[in-house]
């Protein structure tokens, strides 16, 4: 039963630290993308990997705002 108390403070703590993180700006999330990209060496054109990357990066943005919206109506 201890335990599972401790559990459970352990993970309303990490939550609450993943809400306050700060959102990475789209360069940022750009950057690490291509640079990710690059070292997977897939044969892919710069193009295909920006377009890819940009897909990436909206999709996250949009995931950071709706968890950080969520955290806000806790």
């Amino acid at each position: 039963m201890l335990l599972t108390a401790i559990a459970a403070v352990a993970v309303d703590v990490r939550a609450d630290e993943a809400a306050s993180r700060p959102v990475a700006t789209r360069h940022q999330m750009m950057k690490e993308c291509m640079a990710k990209q690059k070292a997977s060496d897939a044969g892919l054109s710069k193009e295909q990997m920006k377009k890819n990357c940009r897909d990436v990066t909206e999709m996250a943005r949009e995931n950071a705002k709706a968890d950080q919206k969520s955290a806000d109506q806790r």
